[in-house]
């Protein structure tokens, strides 16, 4: 086999060719999620930024809604993958933005579980400079293309959608201005459940969700069309969750 490659080299040479990509699904495959998505916030982060992860985040203090097996029977990972600040953020998320409803949660988990690809991806693949100066995303300021790209499980994009979050959290006692200053490298680390949650709210899903709707109106409204796009797969999750949360 000779010497092996760097991987920085590997994907200095990356053309997309039909064998590369199949040897980047083998690798992505032997990685957990959270090792996934650490490695993504850390390859995009710029010099000087500051370092996640050591954050003093208020939390409501709530139980975990489920507990680690099931969200991972749920999202076809371990449950090993899951660090327990996940799962204190998803609880904040349940009571804050959920109202406390299992019927709410299974869809909710369904509609982020496709979005993230079973929890591996918390910020956007591509980089968001597709979305500079867009009004309807409140992208005002030079940059905020990239800095407002999607971020939590289910994709929260733009200014507009981080403000929101950030108004809300200060609106409960809760401020945190890096939510702003930041960006999606801090939201996706931090606030996964919870920036997704308030997109939940904020687009009256709770409400909706309590009338027991068909998945694929469910996806419609999060993905924009119908059928919306990965309808199976956000019926496969949606159908795990229920199972699994006995709704």
């Amino acid at each position: 086999m000779g010497t092996p490659i760097k991987l920085a080299n590997a994907a200095k040479y990356y053309k997309g060719e039909p064998h590369q990509e199949a040897a980047w699904d083998w690798l992505e495959a032997q990685l957990e999620p959270d090792q996934l998505a650490r490695f993504q916030v850390r390859y995009r982060n710029a010099p000087g930024e500051p370092e996640l992860g050591g954050h003093d985040k208020p939390a409501t203090g709530a139980e975990w809604p489920l507990t680690k097996e099931q969200l991972g029977e749920i999202m076809l990972c371990s449950a090993g993958s899951l660090p327990d600040s996940l799962m204190d953020d998803l609880a904040d998320c349940y009571v804050t933005f959920l109202n406390s409803s299992r019927i709410g949660l299974a869809y909710f988990l369904g509609q982020c579980g496709h979005e993230s690809c079973g929890l591996r991806y918390p910020m956007e693949i591509h980089d968001g400079s597709n979305y500079e100066w867009r009004s309807d995303l409140g992208n005002n300021q030079a940059g905020d293309g990239v800095k407002f790209a999607g971020t939590g499980w289910i994709q929260v994009t733009g200014r507009a959608n981080h403000q929101s979050f950030a108004d809300y959290m200060a609106s409960i006692g809760k401020p945190d201005n890096q939510i702003m200053s930041v960006g999606k490298t801090y939201s996706c680390e931090v606030y996964p459940w919870s920036i997704s949650g308030n997109w939940w709210r904020v687009n009256d899903m709770p409400a909706y969700c309590e009338q027991r709707p068909d998945v694929d109106r469910v996806g419609q409204r999060v993905n924009g069309r119908y059928l919306p796009n990965g309808y199976q797969d956000r019926r496969d999750y949606t159908d795990r969750a229920f199972r699994v949360l006995g709704v």
